[in-house]
Parts: structure tokens; C-alpha cells; sequence
């Protein structure tokens, strides 16, 4: 009979993502209306977890409470107006975005949750109305709100999300993957980061990359390889880009077990015949959306704890976020590739 190993499991250790977010969405009163748009995730649950850097355009430029405004074209530009004003407030708000858009890059961000349907904040389908007041659906554009599209423009790779789609379960759970990772890369970074601790970041990262995109983490591996402390910041700028495009595709059902059935050929030759059989009924309910991506895990956490698996033990796959914010458990946390959006 084989020894049991008992492999002494570390508690995982998390850096704080800082994550630009808009304020009304902390229960701010900061609305067109004195009200405010409080999102419970955001402010009870990952509030424990994250540094947030607040923003509000509307509310610094125009005051609260304050007439709506909206996205409007003149003359080839997008203006954000006063409906019944006809105030055209776009100066005031480009002059506090550029301001913020400074103060975020020194901040070094990782992220950012907007408000939806904000004519400043608004993360996609803001409307872009004509300077009569009318909006014609397919005819007339739509776009990003103003400080966003800033926002987007000043940090192309970072994760932001609105809080509506942040709702949806799939795109929730790797907007946190996307972000703990970011963080991760920026606290190596910012400390001291040496050659064999680059090679282990790299490691530890395998079975996370390869269920975000293989292709990039190929990509990867030889910048790695060919780093030595003569070029390392020129290394790690180049592997950064790739890192952070990688942690920001989203992860596919199929994707998923296909990292899933890697870490496990580390325990077939161990596993009896009714661990096996269990681990396959798993992953086929898994498949089928009967239970989430959290069964899959323990069993590996649990095979790493009796059988011994030192390389598996670090990978952040397992733990890539705190476990609190329970986003695994959640069989809708995982579609396949065909019903991924944008």
C-alpha cells in the first residue's frame, strides 16, 4: 500500500487590487437625483478585498442634484449636453476625466467597475442622440461615456466592467480573475522582482494561463526562458503585455476542463478505480452545468493534501481570488466557447 503523503496546504495569500469605480455605485449620493445607484457586491462584499479609487464627473462638474444629460453629435463630435438646458457641460467633464485619468495612472490601476447607461460612465450602447433630441435606433450611433472611453483609451488591457453585466455570473467570475491576477503582476513587479522569482511567477501561473489562452502563454514561456538580470525589466515588459491580454480572456467550459484533465494525469497513477470513476462523473456534471467549477477543485486540493503534488500545490489556478467571494460556485460561472460575448 502506498504512504500517504498529507502535503501541508498553504493558506493563499492575496494582494488588493485598486479598482477605479464609480461613486454612486459605493451609495454615494451622487445621482442626477440625490439618490445613488448602490451595488451590494461591490460595497459589502469586494469592498473587503480591494482598494477602490472613486469617481464621479457629473457630480464634481454639474452638483447634485442636476438635470440629466446626454451623449449628443454636433457637428462631427460627441458633445454631453442638457437636454433642457441646452448647456453643453462636455468642457467642464473632459477637464476633470484628464485630471482623474492622471491621478488613476499614478495609482497604477487594475481595474474599474462603471455605472451602465451613464452618459459619462457608461461602459457600451450609450446613446448618441442628434441635436434635435431624436434618437432614430439603427440609424444614429451609440457609444461609450465620456470619462470611460477616456478610461479605455488610458488602460487598454485592464478589466473594466459595468455593474449590470458584472450581474452575470461568467462575466463576474473572470472580471476577479482578471483583476487579482493584474494586481498580482504589478506587486511583483513594484518589489524588487529577480530572474528565479520571474521563472516562479511564470510557473505558478501555468494551468491559469492555459485556461485562458494557450497560444499567448506559449508565447511566454521563452521570454522566461531567455530572461537573465542584464535585460530583466526588458523582460518583464514584454511578458507583462502578454500576461495581461492572456488573465483578460474570457474562460471557456472547454477551456476549463481542459486544464482540469492536465492537473489530474498528475494522480492516475495513485487514484483507485472508484476515485477516478468519481472524478470523471464530476467533470462530466461539471460539463453539463450540474455542479460548479468549486467540486473539481476540492477534489484536487484533496488529492494534493493525501498524494503530494509540489508543483500543483503553488498553482494560482486553484486559488485565484479569495474563496469568500464564492464566484465557483456558481454553475453558471462557465459557458462554452460559442456563447462567449464580447
Amino acid at each position: 500500500m502506498q504512504a500517504v503523503v498529507h502535503q501541508q496546504l498553504n493558506q493563499p495569500e492575496f494582494p488588493k487590487p485598486r479598482i477605479a469605480i464609480s461613486d454612486c455605485l459605493l451609495g454615494t449620493e451622487c445621482r442626477y437625483n440625490g439618490g445613488h445607484a448602490q451595488y451590494d457586491f461591490v460595497r459589502y462584499k469586494l469592498a473587503d478585498y480591494v482598494e477602490f479609487k472613486r469617481f464621479c464627473p457629473e457630480a464634481a462638474v454639474i452638483g447634485t442634484p442636476r438635470e440629466t444629460v446626454r451623449l449628443v453629435g454636433v457637428e462631427g463630435q460627441i458633445r454631453v449636453i442638457g437636454p433642457k438646458s441646452g448647456n453643453d457641460y462636455t468642457d467642464g467633464l473632459q477637464d476633470y476625466t484628464d485630471k482623474k485619468m492622471n491621478f488613476l495612472i499614478r495609482q497604477n490601476i487594475d481595474g474599474a467597475v462603471v455605472k451602465s447607461r451613464s452618459p459619462s460612465c457608461g461602459l457600451e450602447r450609450i446613446k448618441v442622440y442628434r441635436p434635435s433630441g431624436e434618437w432614430f435606433g439603427s440609424q444614429d450611433p451609440m457609444d461609450m461615456g465620456l470619462f470611460t472611453k477616456n478610461l479605455r483609451e488610458s488602460f487598454p488591457k485592464i478589466a473594466i466592467e459595468e455593474e449590470g453585466r458584472l450581474q452575470d455570473a461568467w462575466l463576474r467570475e473572470n472580471f476577479m480573475m482578471h483583476i487579482f491576477s493584474a494586481a498580482r503582476w504589478r506587486e511583483f513587479v513594484e518589489n524588487e522582482p529577480t530572474v528565479a522569482g520571474f521563472q516562479a511567477f511564470h510557473r505558478d501561473y501555468k494551468y491559469l494561463l492555459l485556461s485562458k489562452n494557450e497560444a499567448l502563454y506559449r508565447q511566454m514561456g521563452p521570454i522566461v526562458a531567455k530572461a537573465n538580470k542584464n535585460h530583466l525589466e526588458e523582460s518583464l515588459q514584454a511578458y507583462g503585455e502578454l500576461f495581461i491580454e492572456a488573465v483578460g480572456t474570457k474562460t471557456s467550459r472547454g477551456k476549463m476542463m481542459n486544464t482540469i484533465e492536465h492537473m489530474y494525469a498528475y494522480f492516475k497513477e495513485d487514484l483507485s478505480d472508484a476515485e477516478k470513476a468519481f472524478y470523471q462523473q464530476t467533470l462530466g456534471e461539471f460539463k453539463l452545468g450540474i455542479v460548479p467549477l468549486v467540486s473539481l477543485m476540492k477534489l484536487i486540493e484533496g488529492w494534493i493534501h493525501h498524494y503530494g503534488c509540489e508543483y500543483l500545490a503553488t498553482q494560482k489556478i486553484i486559488h485565484p481570488y479569495p474563496a469568500e467571494l464564492a464566484l465557483r460556485s456558481n454553475v453558471s460561472a462557465f459557458r462554452e466557447a460559442k456563447k462567449e460575448r464580447k
